[in-house]
């Protein structure tokens, strides 16, 4: 999967945490400005390791890689070729 189509799935799952339409998410605004709490953050990060298959534990992700979705996502599928 494309860091494209990751950010995609994540936007996507976003929007539904937040009961928002997709397009109306920033891929490049903090996560927590994006008004995720969290609950909802515990939420994002099951649906990583659910939908794109990755154990968070060893998936070698920082907490600079949750900056924004863009960021996210770009070292989700970069993990994921890994």
């Amino acid at each position: 999967m494309t860091p494209d189509e990751t950010l995609l799935k994540l936007k996507e799952h976003v929007a539904f945490l937040l009961g928002v339409e997709a397009s109306g998410i920033a891929a490049d605004q903090p996560l927590h400005l994006l008004g995720i709490d969290s609950m909802g953050f515990v939420d994002l990060l099951v649906f990583i390791e659910k939908q794109f298959g990755l154990s968070l534990m060893n998936s070698g992700l920082s907490q600079d890689d949750f900056a924004s979705l863009a960021i996210l996502a770009g070292r989700i599928a970069g993990a994921r070729q890994s």
